[in-house]
């Protein structure tokens, strides 16, 4: 299923694209009609969720605990290490003054918090913007390691991704925080969409309870499109996001995972694509304080906005390529046996499961 590598990668470009040219007023100035195009593809970010539903039940699926921990710890951490190093000197060493930074003011004490990826939890200010996302993912990989010490069957799939956006909804409108910190209900059919995906790439085809789980997760997925999907892409009077834009979108984000997932299109093995895939994440970790503070030393030198931008792509992959090549290449592996290594040892049962 190389073909969702390329979705991935695609998805990552139309975030680039949004931090670059569609988020804030003076980028209107900037690049125009282009501006409120690319306004739209911050909803690559809710397609990783839903990629990210498919891809973790699929690792997860058939396998034990340790294994599963490993395997996301390997993949995550060593790039993000680095990523967090980067965004750190980038504040902390140049200074740079982004356009409409949202953040506070930013201390070491967040900094050393941004290396465990739960710094949001400790109420620390993120080192980079994107990180929000991250924290989101890491709860999805942690529901889905409880999932699988109660076991994972696909009925038990079914009724979770019904539960779901349902407890995450009630939990939200009763004031059940700590719930709903955990739910994420905004989220929530995202994810769930993923998985449905998932177990119709296991069937072969769609059943009738396959159907009805999509079709109710879409209706919710269609409700937080005209809510709080359409708020985070509005950012000022200037830029206006459409829910009913944003909700076609995603439906073609939907229908785009079943065709590369659930038909012959899952054979696709063309080769650039497993490089695509390879350098999504650390091209994500690193495009937006990277790129912002590349865009503004050359727009001081009179750079305008479109080379500048363009420039920043270019660098922005550079540093993906070094990344994935310095990083994730020689510790991933590593990282990943470690863990599992040490949990294999402190349970020895989960051999015999």
């Amino acid at each position: 299923m190389r073909l969702l590598d390329g979705l991935r990668i695609g998805a990552a470009i139309g975030v680039i694209l949004y931090h670059y040219t569609g988020r804030y007023p003076s980028q209107v100035e900037d690049f125009g009609w282009f501006a409120h195009v690319t306004t739209y593809a911050a909803v690559g970010v809710y397609l990783f969720f839903m990629i990210s539903g498919f891809v973790i039940l699929m690792t997860a699926w058939g396998r034990d605990l340790p294994n599963y921990i490993g395997s996301r710890v390997g993949r995550l951490f060593p790039t993000y290490w680095a990523a967090v190093l980067i965004a750190g000197l980038i504040v902390f060493a140049l200074r740079p003054s982004f356009p409409g930074d949202p953040w506070k003011e930013l201390g070491w004490d967040d900094w050393a918090l941004n290396f465990t990826m739960v710094h949001s939890a400790f109420g620390a200010e993120n080192i980079d913007g994107i990180y929000w996302t991250l924290y989101m993912e890491l709860k999805f990989y942690v529901l889905i390691a409880l999932f699988m010490l109660i076991g994972i069957t696909r009925h038990r799939i079914l009724a979770f991704v019904l539960a779901w956006p349902v407890l995450g909804a009630l939990a939200q409108e009763n004031g059940g925080d700590v719930l709903a910190e955990i739910l994420m209900p905004h989220y929530a059919p995202l994810f769930a969409i993923g998985m449905v995906l998932y177990l119709v790439h296991l069937d072969g085809r769609f059943r009738p309870d396959t159907t009805l789980a999509l079709g109710f997760n879409l209706a919710f997925m269609a409700y937080q499109s005209n809510g709080p999907y359409a708020a985070f892409m509005t950012r000022t009077d200037e830029i206006t996001a459409n829910g009913g834009i944003i909700a076609v979108i995603l439906l073609v984000g939907v229908v785009t995972i079943w065709a590369f997932s659930c038909t012959r299109l899952q054979h696709v093995r063309w080769g650039w694509l497993t490089t695509a895939g390879a350098l999504t994440y650390p091209l994500y970790l690193v495009h937006e304080r990277l790129g912002w503070y590349v865009i503004e030393v050359l727009q001081r030198h009179d750079w305008a906005a479109w080379p500048a931008m363009l420039a920043a792509v270019a660098t922005v992959f550079a540093a993906a390529y070094v990344l994935y090549r310095c990083v994730d290449v020689p510790f991933s592996g590593r990282l990943r046996r470690a863990v599992e290594h040490q949990l294999r040892t402190l349970v020895p049962a989960s051999r015999d499961r």
